[in-house]
This record gives structure tokens, C-alpha cells and sequence, in this order.
């Protein structure tokens, strides 16, 4: 059973990228989007549940101008835009043949005729006003960009018979979820004339749009937004450090490990089509200089280069990344917890509920003169029975990553006492490294599933529901039988019913 279909508000860098698409670059330098809000780990999620404050609303119009106004200075562009000569400051035809070529762009469908009538009404009173047709094409502009059919993609679709009571979207609306899952961008001209030829009205023909919109560079760009927000990248930006302890963490570091992090995305994804499993077990990273010089490794003579790790470290895959170990550490210690429940949540989509509301949390002050192990302070926090039901599914885990500090380099002591790497987990197994979880999480089916769920959930704006588990079951058969492979999977998913099928909106 499908979710209710409804109006999805575009991300900030799908509407700057849009933009784009239509205006060109110099427009694109003007836009100013309201920032996208996070829900359930995704930009796409709580772009589709939740509201707009009444300040975004303001920014759109404010954005909204500010593209009008650059794409009226900008002479070449405006050239290529204008399908005519205007005859006159109020020329009637040109601004209807501007407002049907532009407004098929910006809205993803043709105007009907009431539509276009409004819009060029509307760029007739401004050119009358400030005596100048461009003034007219601006108003025209922002007439478009303001409305909720170029901030939101539609996806209510139209009764289908094959599958009554649900409703099948329409082919513009289907381009248009593709383009945005896929390219995070506007559907172009030849998307759209795709459309119309009926390249989309079979999943034969959904495939083979598909396969050729992977090809495009901006797909690349749209899996590594969807990476940064699923293993937490982008939060690397703000990542702080106690540099007293850690003196190898320096202001450029964050951006290398997320740099490293996404390469290896790029490499197992999309340079070699590999098993999508090889992000849990890779054995090599690709470091630059800094990386090289935390990992223990040899630096590159520039640039970033894939190395083979250090055997002795057992690093693999992200989850022996400096990005992660990093990202779920405190400042200037390690957080077993933290990267405990990543793994749970992100990786194997297993929901772990928030402490209680009143529990401490913290632990009690160091005794210099009887140091302890992050595992033995956690062993003894474990104990309250208000903690342990939850910490038992999340610490062990971060005890197999304990031989890494809050930076990532590697460490055999913590407080100058030899680390236990060891853990257990009911129904996990038990492991003593990153290789080792990541060996786990390749071979359990609840990773392979989970990967699929994560990829679902962002392009479909919503957590799955229990109507759509029998589709995701459906696409775990097909990314096996594919041999893990997210190009395909991108496209299976696309051309499923899961995909191009809504319930009534509600």
C-alpha cells in the first residue's frame, strides 16, 4: 500500500540548482532559499512533514527577486531565455511565449491557458508601470518562483485503473521525483520531452531514463548529499576537538576526513560498480597528507590517493573512517555510546529510545590515582538497571572501536591501561574491531536491508510504512540478485510501483 501523495518543498540546493537549470549561473549566485530542517536524519524527510515558518515565506519572495533581478542584468542569458523580439515594452506575444517556454521549465509541466494569462497579465502591468519589458520578464520571473508548483515537487498523481484505489503519477510529476531523487535537480527540457513522447509510461522505458540519468555527473553529486546527511558528514564542518590532546586535529582536517569518507563512496559505488557491502569492509581509504599522518600510512605525494590501511589496525570500511570515529566522539574522549548507536540506528536501522527523561547521564569525576578504561567507566554505568537495557544493544559496539581515539588515530592504551577491544551483542555476535562489526554488518541481511531503507526513506520524503514493507522486500531481492549494487538499485527503485504509485493525499 503506497503513502498519500502531496506536495514535497524542494531542498535549499535543489532549488539553487534549479535555478540553475533554467536561469544559468549568475541567477543561480542570487538565490537565497529558506535552510532545509532535518527529520529522522534526512533533508528530504523533514521537507516533506513539516511546515513553513511564516520567515521562510518572506525569504522565498526575497530570493524570488533577487534571481529576477539577475537574470534581467544578465544580458546573454536573457538572450537565450527570450524566444522573441519584443515589438514594444507590453508585447503581448513575446511575454506568452516567454511565460510557456520559462514556465514549462520552472513549474516541470505546461501552464494551462488560465495560468499563462495570469502571469502575462502580470508582466503587462509591471512593463506599463516602469515603462520597460524586462521590468515585465521580472515580475513574470518572480511570478514563477513564488509559486508552490516551482518551491514544491507535486506527487498527487491521477486515478489508476490497473489499481484502483490508488492514484499513479502523472509522467511529469514521475520525472519530476526522479530528476530530484536522482540528479537533485529540476527536470530539463529533454526530460520533459521525454515525457511527452511517453518514454515513462512503461517501467521498461522508466528504466532506461533512469540508467541514463545515473550517467550524469550531478548524480554522483546527489548520492554523495545523500551519504554526508546518512553517515553525519556535513556535521564534520563544525567538529571541535580539545587540540591540546589531539594537536593532529587542525582547522582543515574535518574537510579531508569528509573528503576521504565520500571517495570511497565514489570508488565502491560509482568508479567500480562494486558490491555497495565493501562500505563496511573496505581495507582502504583514500588519505591525503593529513590522513596519511593519523592513519600511520605514507603521504601522497598531492591529493588524495587510495592506500591499503595497516593490517595490525583492522580499520574497515566507514566505520574505521576518522569521519565517523570522529563525528561520534565527545571533544576530548571517546563515546563507545555514540558510535554504538550509530551503528544501530543508521546502519542497521534498529531505533534505540532516548534515556529517560531525569537520568544522569554523566559519569561520576576521575579518580587520578585509580584510572579507569572507557569500558570499565561504561561496564559500571551499564549496571543501573535504568541504562543497561539500552546501553547492553549499543556500548559493546563502541568497545570494538575503543582502539581509536576521539580524532580516529589509533591507540593500544586509554589512561595509560592496554584496551579490551572485546563486545557482545544479543543477536549481533561478538567482534573486537571495526573489521570485525563491519564483517557482521555485511553478512546480516538487517545491513544489506538497511541500506535499501535509508535510500528509500530520502527519496521518498517519509519513513516507510507497513503498507510499503512487501516493496521493500521486493527491492531487497532485487539489490541481492543484482549483487549489491546501488546503480541498479537506484534504478529498480524508480521503476517500481512503490515509487510511481500514492495513496489519496490527505
Amino acid at each position: 500500500m503506497p503513502a498519500p501523495g502531496g506536495m514535497r518543498r524542494l531542498l535549499a540546493r535543489q532549488y539553487v540548482s534549479s535555478v540553475r537549470g533554467i536561469f544559468g549561473p549568475v541567477a543561480a549566485a542570487a538565490a537565497n532559499p529558506p535552510a532545509d530542517s532535518t527529520l529522522h536524519g534526512f533533508d528530504n524527510i523533514g521537507a516533506t512533514e513539516l511546515s513553513l515558518p511564516a520567515t521562510a515565506v518572506e525569504a522565498y519572495e526575497t530570493s524570488a527577486r533577487a534571481v529576477a533581478e539577475a537574470v534581467i542584468d544578465d544580458a546573454p542569458t536573457l538572450d537565450q531565455l527570450l524566444p522573441c523580439t519584443p515589438m514594444g515594452i507590453d508585447d503581448t506575444a513575446c511575454f506568452q511565449a516567454f511565460v510557456t517556454d520559462v514556465g514549462r521549465l520552472a513549474w516541470r509541466r505546461p501552464l494551462d491557458a488560465h495560468e499563462t494569462d495570469l502571469l502575462v497579465k502580470l508582466a503587462e502591468a509591471a512593463a506599463t508601470e516602469y515603462q520597460s519589458f524586462e521590468a515585465g520578464l521580472g515580475y513574470a520571473i518572480m511570478g514563477l518562483l513564488q509559486s508552490p508548483y516551482f518551491i514544491y515537487s507535486v506527487e498527487v498523481g491521477e486515478p489508476d485503473p490497473q489499481n484502483p484505489p490508488y492514484r499513479k503519477l502523472t509522467g511529469y510529476e514521475l520525472a519530476s521525483r526522479m530528476s530530484f531523487f536522482l540528479l537533485d535537480t529540476t527536470p530539463d527540457a529533454a526530460l520533459l520531452d521525454q515525457v511527452e513522447a511517453g518514454a515513462l509510461a512503461t517501467p521498461e522505458g522508466v528504466r532506461a531514463v533512469a540508467a541514463d540519468m545515473i550517467a550524469a555527473p550531478q548524480a554522483r553529486a546527489a548520492l554523495a548529499s545523500f551519504f554526508s546527511e546518512l553517515y553525519r558528514l556535513r556535521d564534520l564542518a563544525t567538529l571541535q576537538k580539545d587540540t591540546v590532546l589531539y594537536p593532529k586535529f587542525t582547522d582543515t582536517l574535518p574537510a579531508a576526513m569528509k573528503q576521504e569518507a565520500l571517495e570511497l563512496v565514489n570508488d565502491i559505488i560509482w568508479v567500480r560498480n562494486a558490491d555497495a557491502r565493501e562500505l563496511f569492509t573496505a581495507d582502504y581509504a583514500f588519505v591525503n597528507a593529513e590522513l596519511a599522518g593519523l592513519y600511520g600510512v605514507a603521504a601522497p605525494p598531492a591529493g588524495f590517493k587510495k592506500t591499503t590501511l595497516p593490517a595490525e589496525q583492522k580499520r574497515s570500511g566507514i566505520l574505521g573512517s576518522a569521519a565517523f570515529l570522529s563525528r561520534f566522539s565527545h571533544p576530548g574522549i571517546t563515546s563507545p555510546t555514540r558510535r554504538g548507536l550509530f551503528v544501530q540506528a543508521a546502519l542497521l536501522c534498529h531505533e534505540i529510545p532516548p534515556p529517560p527523561v531525569g537520568v544522569d547521564t554523566t559519569f561520576p569525576a576521575d579518580d587520578p590515582s585509580q584510572p579507569k578504561t572507557m569500558k570499565q567507566k561504561l561496564q559500571n554505568h551499564m549496571k543501573d538497571p535504568n541504562c543497561s537495557s539500552c546501553h547492553v544493544q549499543m556500548d559493546p559496539i563502541g568497545f570494538a572501536l575503543e582502539n581509536f581515539d576521539a580524532i580516529g588515530g589509533y591507540r593500544v592504551a586509554d589512561k595509560g591501561l592496554p584496551i579490551d577491544p572485546t563486545g557482545t551483542v544479543e543477536g549481533l555476535g561478538s567482534f573486537a574491531s571495526p573489521a570485525d562489526i563491519g564483517a557482521i554488518l555485511s553478512e546480516d541481511p538487517r545491513g544489506t536491508a538497511c541500506i535499501i531503507r535509508n535510500i528509500y526513506r530520502n527519496s521518498m520524503g517519509h519513513l516507510e510504512t507497513k503498507g510499503e514493507v512487501p516493496a521493500l522486500r521486493d527491492l531487497e531481492e532485487a539489490f541481492e540478485a543484482s549483487g549489491y549494487r546501488v546503480q541498479s538499485l537506484l534504478v529498480e527503485l524508480v521503476a517500481s510501483p512503490a515509487f510511481q504509485l500514492v495513496n489519496e493525499p490527505k
